[in-house]
């Protein structure tokens, strides 16, 4: 199987690069700089019409993406015991905290990042930040309650889900103060040896 991921540091690209350093797969890593506009080249946007990241290019089949990826790739190879079988009581859980990750933490994280961050002065809406931080502030309650007694989110042992739910965490040390569960939970994933490997800058 021959795999390019299409990678900008620092995005969602870094769940399916952490998971093929999990997976110990081979693959390419075509680097570019979506902040510049590279993205929105026709060549690439071609390969992804929104000119974002990740996407992935599977014996050349493209996809994007990066939970619909983590998914697949999970699935494809459950020699890596990454999910719980479609059999498996837990696989209910597992399909609970990776839908959560984008459906539920994504969207005030994201809301609060942009308009405190990364959006142009001049397009940041201040009134929307303690919003956010307040939504926010509840999924990390409720993360904390289940990580406290347990080292990851399903069945304690790890899975794509920890990878998913994870890298929010992981950018989120400045939330996650208070939070001593989170901590340790987010201390864990980051001396395991493929998190490692997949934050080094590959430019």
């Amino acid at each position: 199987m021959k795999i390019k991921l299409y990678y900008t540091p620092r995005t969602r690209a870094h769940r399916p690069r952490w998971l093929l350093e999990e997976m110990g797969l081979n693959y390419q890593l075509e680097y570019l700089d979506i902040f510049s506009g590279e993205g929105m080249s026709r060549q690439y946007r071609s390969i992804h019409p929104h000119g974002s990241v990740p996407a992935i290019d599977i014996d050349g089949e493209v996809m994007f993406e990066s939970g619909a990826i983590c998914h697949w790739l999970t699935d494809q190879f459950p020699e890596h015991k990454l999910a719980p079988a479609m059999d498996d009581p837990l696989r209910r859980i597992y399909e609970q905290w990776m839908f959560y990750a984008p459906g539920t933490m994504e969207p005030p994280f994201m809301m609060a990042v942009m308009h405190e961050y990364l959006l142009p002065e001049k397009r940041r809406i201040p009134e929307i930040i303690p919003w956010a931080k307040k939504q926010y502030g509840f999924v990390l309650r409720v993360l904390e309650k289940e990580l406290k007694n347990r080292d990851y989110l399903v069945g304690d042992e790890f899975t794509t889900a920890d990878i998913m739910v994870g890298t929010y965490l992981i950018w989120s040390d400045k939330y996650i103060e208070r939070h001593e569960a989170l901590k340790a939970y987010v201390q864990r994933l980051l001396e395991r040896p493929a998190c490692q490997r997949a934050l080094v800058e590959c430019q």
